[in-house]
């Protein structure tokens, strides 16, 4: 079991800046990553202490009450950062009443979390799994992999905000959640991808940019940030067969006033 999760630990390692560029692959994974996830806490792979993996699972599974007794009997110097990362894992668990009862208890809405590192014997397990893989390309690749720092020397990612990642899974309910706790709608996971308007538009989810435009998010900010000559947020939303009204709403009509002679 833990050689199977240490290789899909592995994979999701490398893939993280390609899912990162392109929202839509994203999307399609996010179902798919939940058991995997869930797993890697369930086997207690993170170095993190056997009580923050249970509530983690916990949140995974939707079920609240045991998420708060079990944030409540960590450190109090340590409940916060756990519990901006049960809002996290609870957000990327299609879990919409966890992630509203914890940001009740003071997890921030826009903010980040690390998650834990793996555990050394894991984490040599998952490289040498990873090494005799021909999927991967032998051990010179994972080396490689790591020089470019896609493996991350296994520091733990940075998580959130929260918004953009529950867009990116199409996931109404939970985004319904953060947009009432007033998420910041242009927040980003990094400053070299797209937020989670483009995003939306970008995997055809017209529920999620009707949500989107209706609490304010800017088209024309986006549209600025977009460098391919020709291309707007609008004509993505044409072209993923958005409805013709909500592509009207997609369009900068500042933008294209200036572009006028």
């Amino acid at each position: 079991m833990l050689a199977r999760l240490a290789l899909i630990a592995c994979a999701f390692c490398a893939l993280q800046p390609a899912i990162a560029a392109k929202p839509a692959p994203a999307a399609n994974l996010c179902r798919q990553a939940l058991p995997t996830i869930r797993g890697l806490w369930q086997q207690g792979v993170y170095d993190a202490p056997r009580a923050v993996a249970v509530v983690m699972v916990d949140a995974i599974d939707g079920k609240l009450p045991q998420v708060r007794r079990g944030l409540a009997m960590l450190p109090a110097a340590e409940q916060a950062r756990w519990r901006q990362l049960a809002m996290i894992t609870a957000a990327n668990a299609y879990q919409p009443t966890v992630v509203d009862g914890l940001l009740d208890d003071g997890a921030a809405v826009d903010g980040t979390v690390r998650l834990p590192p793996f555990k050394s014997a894991f984490h040599d397990q998952m490289l040498d799994a990873m090494g005799h893989d021909p999927r991967y390309g032998g051990p010179g690749a994972v080396k490689a992999l790591q020089s470019a720092g896609i493996l991350d020397g296994n520091r733990g990612p940075l998580l959130g905000p929260a918004l953009p990642l529950v867009a990116q899974c199409g996931d109404v309910a939970t985004l319904d959640v953060l947009l009432r706790h007033h998420a910041n709608l242009m927040a980003r996971t990094a400053p070299n991808v797209v937020d989670a308007l483009t995003a939306a538009v970008v995997s055809g989810n017209g529920a999620v940019v009707i949500r989107l435009l209706d609490h304010g998010a800017d088209v024309c900010a986006d549209d600025r940030r977009i460098r391919k000559p020709g291309t707007t947020l609008a004509s993505i939303g044409r072209r993923q067969h958005l409805p013709e009204a909500l592509v009207q709403r997609l369009t900068c009509h500042a933008r294209a006033a200036a572009a006028l002679p």
